[in-house]
């Protein structure tokens, strides 16, 4: 629990050097250099107090003054200079900053401003769906999943509106991992409800409270009945649900394979080897939470387990300039995050946390922030049909882009996934947003790490960051011409034009799949259904591939089978290769390097052997990139 102290005030350092009576009515008229953030909008009856070391003397003649740790439990040399200084709420916050500032061992003072919700539109059910045909077969018996086109989109979904390929390509990642139950991811938003259908089973638990004595504080973390994670806005240990909460936790973790609603990217695969979600809530009914709170949960967050945070808020998208901007002023968040990126950690498997944000739903042209600092990741939002969602942000800031759905594209092209609806016995509904943008990058973060537990890989936060910035296609060649949108303002429907987001939604759309490759270090070969192709391995044997001896193509009996392989072959020194199904699998071409044969009673070379994925799908990019 944090220590609290209260002080009956008498006389403040008022200079580095010089003991002087300070009351609020010697406070100097102009602003402090030291204070950050006077707004209007900031809580009333607190700051937050950055010293540069403890002390037990902190006072401003007249006032009553209560001094607590900001940070409780684990601390580090940036976090435990922070303090929460309360005051009657009838004081001016300006005043009482402008007298704590003339402390010399007063750092900065910030005003605890409340946070915004990165909001999300639901999307009414639909009376009625046509059946959904699809071209592969499904891993999963969950009902939703042959619609839930942002795993799997091939085009049949709606051959208007739906492009093949704009997915995260999240069937053939499958084939390596669903998820690994060591894996936690906190999602700071609304409560994820703990006791879903399609959720329960991948909730966080924290054993020690679920099992102990209710009102106590069993695992002596600091927190009180704190199950399913921690409920920062009525600091209580009770959850309560949240549709867009819940929305989100779905798409990282729901349940896989249980014959029920949606499938979660990393939710397993029906055998308690899902991901684990831990319920971060910062947002109650139109409730939320301040600066202060939101920190402590982030640091909850590194301190029980979660080595991947999923955001869901923000500030307005112009509310900084660029970093150094957010550096100076949100000194309390970021040195919550600093401590997230560097203490959250999973043994044998991941060094440090990796932050990821919704890039906002303003159709701003740059992220907001905390989103757009370059040590976090910022997710845009692309439509079924790769183009940018009309209400994405863009440009500055953003790092990749996902599905997030497009509602006037229809309900059933939003994203589908959990519901704290159950009148319609469904548990899931339709949403659109950068929110629901987001978690799929998070949750391919977790099958990454995931993946990494079973191959034996060590991750730092920094190689996974990377690893998703460039596990991606282009999405910059369908930001062309104009789509539609409904502009309320003119009580319309109007073109948007496309061209602006060119360039500007991330470095392009991510592929689970090719996350999971770059992992392995194998290349990937793209492929068209049905279409037989030449492909140069300059890339892979050098410039003169074309004039190498090969000895082999080897592709297992299953791969041919899985993919209906026609032709597999090296022929003039290019790869003929046919697929006839859309899929994945793993080839390997051996190559005779410095001859024409390997060994015996003449002078010969050295075999070099090459793997490859073959990924076969609806379309292929001209520079064989796939659609």
């Amino acid at each position: 629990m944090k220590r609290l102290f209260w002080f009956t005030l008498v006389a403040v350092l008022a200079t580095a050097c010089v003991n002087d009576n300070l009351s609020l009515e010697s406070v100097v008229e102009s602003p402090s250099d030291k204070i950050f953030y006077a707004s209007e909008r900031a809580a009333k009856g607190h700051l937050l107090v950055m010293l540069d070391a403890p002390v037990d003397d902190l006072s401003v003649e007249g006032v009553e003054l209560s001094v607590e740790p900001l940070f409780s439990g684990k601390l580090d040399e940036k976090l435990e200079k922070w303090f929460l200084v309360s005051f009657d709420e009838s004081l001016s916050n300006d005043v009482v900053a402008e007298a704590l500032a003339l402390d010399s061992r007063v750092m900065r003072v910030e005003y605890d401003l409340p946070m915004k919700r990165v909001e999300s539109t639901k999307v009414a059910m639909p009376a009625d769906r046509p059946a959904a045909t699809r071209a592969a077969t499904l891993p999963f018996n969950d009902p939703e999943l042959e619609w839930q086109w942002h795993y799997y989109n091939d085009g049949s979904l709606d051959p208007d509106l739906c492009v093949a390929g704009a997915d995260i390509n999240l069937l053939n990642a499958w084939k390596y991992t669903a998820g690994d139950n060591r894996v936690i991811v906190a999602v700071c938003d609304g409560g994820v409800m703990a006791d879903h259908k399609d959720l329960a089973d991948n909730m966080w638990v924290n054993e020690a409270e679920k099992n102990g004595t209710q009102g106590v504080d069993d695992d002596g973390n600091g927190y009180v009945d704190d199950i399913y994670g921690y409920n920062f806005v009525a600091d209580s240990g009770n959850v309560t649900p949240d549709a867009h909460g819940t929305h989100v936790a779905g798409t990282i973790a729901a349940v896989n394979n249980n014959g029920y609603a949606v499938c979660g990217i990393a939710g397993g695969t029906g055998g308690g080897d899902g991901v684990k979600v831990m319920s971060i809530q910062i947002f109650e009914g139109e409730d939320g939470c301040y600066a202060h709170q939101i920190a402590n949960g982030i640091k909850y967050a590194a301190d029980n387990g979660a080595i991947i945070i999923n955001n869901s808020w923000c500030y307005e998208p112009d509310s900084y300039v660029g970093d150094n901007d957010y550096e100076q002023w949100d000194s309390v968040l970021k040195s919550a995050f600093d401590y997230f990126k560097t203490n959250a950690r999973l043994e044998g498997a991941m060094e440090g946390g990796l932050v990821v944000f919704a890039a906002g739903n303003e159709s701003f042209s740059t992220s907001s922030y905390p989103a757009a600092y370059h040590d976090y990741i910022s997710v845009s939002a692309m439509s079924s049909d790769f183009t940018a969602a009309y209400y994405t942000n863009y440009g500055p800031g953003v790092n990749v882009c996902a599905p997030g759905g497009d509602a006037y594209y229809g309900t059933t092209l939003c994203v589908s996934s959990t519901s704290v609806q159950y009148a319609n016995s469904y548990g899931y509904e339709y949403m659109q947003g950068t929110s629901m943008a987001c978690p799929h990058v998070s949750g391919c973060a977790a099958l990454a790490v995931s993946y990494a537990l079973k191959q034996g890989y060590r991750l730092t936060a920094d190689e996974l960051h990377r690893l998703i910035l460039t596990s991606v296609h282009d999405v910059n060649q369908y930001q062309t011409g104009t789509k539609q949108y409904f502009d309320y303002s003119a009580g319309t429907y109007v073109d948007m034009p496309l061209a602006p987001y060119a360039g500007k939604l991330g470095s392009g759309f991510i592929d689970a799949h090719l996350l999971l490759m770059q992992m392995d270090h194998t290349p990937c070969l793209y492929l068209k259904t049905g279409v037989e192709s030449l492909l140069s391995l300059d890339e892979y044997f050098g410039g003169a591939s074309k004039d190498l001896n090969y000895a082999e193509c080897n592709a297992s009996d299953d791969v041919r089978q899985q993919l209906g392989i026609e032709t597999f072959k090296m022929e003039d020194g290019v790869l003929k290769i046919k697929a006839t199904k859309p899929g994945s699998g793993r080839v390997s071409v051996k190559a005779i390097v410095g001859g024409d044969h390997v060994g015996g009673d003449s002078i010969g070379g050295s075999y070099v052997e090459r793997e490859f994925e073959i990924v076969v799908r609806g379309a292929v990019a001209e520079n064989g990139g796939w659609l």
